[in-house]
């Protein structure tokens, strides 16, 4: 005697019962497409936080004139660039400002190199570097020449 065992016949279109957990086969996802074809919507500037809106407005490229020259550089440097102004004008305030930065955003440790990376440290116009030369550095000393001294010494 063999035993039949029931075994699970195929559903047929109009045999599958809608239910808790087995929506209509209309509404069911197709194979191979997403569920969320255009996926989610992106924040608009309402509802953005403050820091992502502010770091956004600093990073953003300016021009500006400096010394009747024109340059990009980005509102934060061009911030940077205003306290270095006031402090050569002698702003206390903007020199605390200014001290306070670098506490806060430079590791004490670095040194000036490593804060550069691969920029030069120093970059001069031509003029800048005619200022500067040593002849123009010179001017105005006069040797003092002592039998005692080799050389001679500056006297200013």
């Amino acid at each position: 005697m063999s035993e039949q065992k029931d075994q699970p016949q195929a559903a047929s279109p109009d045999s599958y019962q809608v239910g808790y957990g087995k929506p209509p086969k209309q509404a069911q996802f197709k194979k191979g497409q997403s569920g969320n074809p255009k996926g989610r919507p992106r924040a608009t500037e309402a509802h953005m936080p403050v820091s992502r809106i502010i770091r956004r407005s600093l990073s953003e490229e300016i021009k500006v004139h400096v010394n009747g020259k024109q340059r990009k550089m980005t509102r934060l440097e061009a911030v940077i660039e205003m306290l270095f102004a006031m402090v050569r004008k002698g702003d206390l305030r903007a020199a605390k400002m200014l001290i306070d930065l670098g506490h806060k955003h430079i590791a004490p440790h670095q040194t000036l190199a490593e804060l550069m990376g691969d920029r030069p440290l120093f970059t001069f116009t031509k003029e800048e570097a005619a200022k500067f030369s040593k002849k123009k550095l010179m001017e105005g000393i006069v040797f003092d020449d002592h039998e005692d001294d080799e050389g001679g010494q500056p006297v200013l």
